[in-house]
C-alpha cells in the first residue's frame, strides 16, 4: 500500500521562494466605463541563496 504524502503551505513556500516566482497582476477601477486608477503589479519572489 502506497503512502500518501502531504504538502504543508509551508513546504510549498518554500519550495517556490528556493526556485523563485514572478507574480503579475491588474487592478483597474473603473466609473461609468472610465479608467480612475490602473495599478500594474509584480511580485518577485526569491530566496537571498538563490540570489547569487
Amino acid at each position: 500500500m502506497p503512502e500518501h504524502s502531504t504538502t504543508t503551505l509551508v513546504d510549498l513556500l518554500d519550495r517556490v521562494v528556493h526556485r523563485g516566482a514572478v507574480v503579475r497582476g491588474d487592478v483597474v477601477i473603473t466609473l461609468a466605463g472610465v479608467e480612475l486608477i490602473r495599478l500594474d503589479l509584480r511580485l518577485l519572489l526569491i530566496g537571498l541563496g538563490g540570489a547569487r
